[in-house]
């Protein structure tokens, strides 16, 4: 990708343009990480960048963007440009073509406002970005609050840099998402979904959740999560504190790699708790809970646009996290249909987070989960072998029997099938026999 954005650039410099990688490319490329992108900032207006290159795409040209592509990828290239009178506190109204420093100068944040020359090898810095990666410092370029009336999201973006990159905030800058927290409400569903995910996904998610709160914006986006503040708990069970420092250690004690349907499902998995609070005498007992936070969660995910997909994977982790425990206690269909969802991974890493955000750990049910979860794979398993048996016997072979579809029919297969799974038939002559006992 870094070799066909070079040439880009070249060929661009060669027609006697100014052209650079911009923005995040640039910072990632001096913090010594691979980019995932590398955008490309010109003097070469839309149309002239359209008639340099064979494959370009005009997705934003009335903003100066052009889609330049080569070799089956995509490269953003756009013209230095200042904007103004931004429509849904997004998009620019008017944009005017103006020189390198004027393009930095509109951007978020220092860090982003690079340009590099990779032909001479060069960094151009016109807000002393370089000097805040070398210090860590997430800072606004020029007045904080004129860049956050720009895009309301940045307030957002500015936890989201701080977290993944590792950084600090400037004074300014977080006085600012301080002082303006309250207008990421005006954001669309979306894009805060999107920004939140970044967040997440990533292996300070639960450093995000403290950083989020401390801002202002978790009780804008996430008020739900903010109520688990001093909300107690079961003394006996919970000595680390309320609700929200055991979500917290929840969301600390997941895997580096974890998927975004379990991150978000630690983070939600007792959302519920200040709803179903009960007390009895000196007992605090939250009734139901992993029900009802499945119940929240959908509501809350549904009010992100997350998709039917995710909704109902996170749901899922959510509702049964306490029930893992009874597993044993399945009769074998349930447990073969148990074991073989292809959410259980997930479920097991969910309820080992909430052990280890618990004070004290329980550490002897944790020992006893990572013991078993090779058994439960080997069952897994065998219960791959085992379901291919189930089709000794089905619907159909019931109606050859003389009997009708009914509410009865799920119930007959049922037992047939956990039989089956059991071992104790073997045959379809055996289910056919055991069946006709039932009728």
């Amino acid at each position: 990708m870094k070799k066909q954005a070079v040439l880009i650039v070249k060929k661009l410099q060669d027609a006697g343009f100014e052209a650079y990688f911009a923005g995040g490319g640039v910072r990632d490329i001096l913090l010594g990480v691979e980019p995932k992108d590398i955008d490309i900032a010109t003097s070469a207006k839309p149309d002239e960048i359209e008639k340099l290159f064979n494959h370009t795409i005009p997705v934003g040209k009335q903003y100066g963007i052009i889609i330049v592509r080569e070799n089956d990828q995509n490269f953003e290239v756009a013209t230095f440009r200042t904007e103004s009178n931004y429509e849904d506190k997004r998009r620019p109204l008017k944009i005017s073509f103006t020189s390198a420093e004027q393009d930095a100068r509109r951007r978020d944040f220092t860090i982003n406002g690079l340009y590099m020359d990779p032909v001479r090898n060069k960094i151009i810095d016109f807000v002393g970005g370089q000097d805040d990666i070398k210090r860590k410092v997430i800072k606004f370029i020029g007045d904080p609050t004129d860049r956050i009336n720009e895009d309301y999201l940045r307030l957002l973006r500015a936890v989201r840099f701080k977290i993944t990159l590792g950084f600090q905030y400037d004074e300014d800058t977080f006085n600012a998402v301080r002082k303006n927290v309250s207008l990421i409400k005006s954001v669309s569903a979306e894009r805060i979904r999107d920004e939140l995910n970044k967040i997440f996904i990533s292996y300070n998610r639960a450093t995000a959740l403290i950083e989020l709160s401390e801002s202002g914006i978790l009780r804008e986006v996430l008020p739900e999560i903010e109520k688990l503040k001093g909300v107690a708990q079961p003394p006996q069970y919970h000595q680390e504190g309320d609700v929200f420092t055991h979500t917290y250690l929840a969301m600390k004690s997941l895997p580096k790699n974890a998927s975004l349907h379990l991150a978000w499902a630690t983070l939600l998995h007792d959302i519920a708790k200040p709803k179903t609070e009960i007390r009895l005498d000196d007992q605090i007992i939250f009734h139901d809970h992993a029900k009802v936070s499945a119940k929240m969660a959908r509501a809350i995910l549904s009010r992100l646009k997350f998709s039917n997909i995710e909704i109902n994977t996170i749901s899922w982790l959510i509702d049964n996290h306490m029930k893992i425990a009874q597993i044993e206690k399945l009769r074998p269909g349930k447990k073969s249909e148990f074991l073989l969802d292809n959410r259980f991974p997930d479920l097991l890493e969910l309820v080992r987070a909430d052990t280890l955000g618990t004070h004290p750990a329980r550490l002897d049910r944790l020992d006893e989960w990572q013991k078993s979860r090779d058994e439960l794979i080997t069952q897994k398993e065998k219960y791959i072998i085992k379901s291919q048996k189930l089709k000794l016997f089905s619907g159909d072979d019931l109606i050859k029997l003389g009997l009708s579809p009914s509410e009865k029919f799920k119930e007959i297969l049922d037992k047939v099938h956990d039989r089956i799974l059991e071992n104790e038939i073997t045959t379809q002559q055996e289910a056919i026999n055991y069946v006709k006992t039932l009728i």
